[in-house]
């Protein structure tokens, strides 16, 4: 059972310092939307005659793909390690892979986490991400055999829901789900409304960012 006590969390919901970290990252806010805005445009292509499962699959590979036709070049490469779709940047040491999160994705109050259980893998990863480097930080090796840390590019994509999307850094993993994000990046909230005046806005326009206490459900 997922632990539901209280966790502190960065979460940035605003443009510019969300823009300002994934620079520091070599990412950008579009490239990262148009990546999870094409995973959902092939999901919906899927019907109830598909395999089971087969529309999670489709955002996770399509997601991967996306990300691989607009990053990779001179910085950042495919990266198929523990049989992972991902892209790693050799330069920042950061690795960057899709993952379908459950209906809080881009919730700033409610932390969610992954829809299907990963295994030992993720485990590794969100144990190393904990002591190993972070952009804007002094280099700190990370633990053995973790060269790379890693970022989940959380997507929530289902029929009758509204797309949401989240770039999030995870520190702990319990019972095959992420359990903590130390960092969470709002890129797709579903609604797309700015938090402090209700307006309107396109995907990472709002501008905000606030060290908050989110709890799961």
């Amino acid at each position: 059972m997922i632990d539901t006590a209280p966790v502190a969390d960065r979460v940035l919901t605003k443009g510019y310092e969300i823009v300002g970290l994934l620079s520091q990252m070599e990412l950008t806010l579009d490239g990262l939307i148009e990546a999870v805005q094409f995973a959902e445009s092939e999901r919906a292509l899927c019907t109830s005659n598909d395999a089971l499962g087969f529309d999670a699959i489709t955002v996770y590979d399509k997601a991967a793909r996306r990300l691989r036709e607009i990053f990779c070049g001179p910085r950042w490469e495919k990266d198929n390690g523990d049989n992972q779709a991902a892209i790693k940047n050799p330069f920042t040491k950061a690795r960057v892979v899709p993952c379908n999160f459950d209906e809080n994705a881009g919730n700033r109050l409610v932390q969610p986490t992954n829809r299907t259980p990963k295994g030992e893998v993720s485990r590794a990863k969100s144990r190393c991400n904990a002591t190993a480097w972070l952009t804007g930080l002094p280099d700190v090796h990370a633990q053995k055999g973790a060269d790379f840390v890693t970022w989940i590019l959380g997507i929530y994509a289902v029929d009758g829901e509204p797309l949401r999307a989240e770039l999030s850094f995870p520190v702990d993993f319990s019972a095959k789900q992420f359990t903590r994000f130390q960092t969470r990046i709002i890129l797709l909230t579903g609604d797309e409304v700015d938090f402090d005046t209700g307006r309107k806005t396109s995907g990472g326009d709002t501008v905000q960012v606030a060290d908050i206490v989110v709890t799961r459900k």
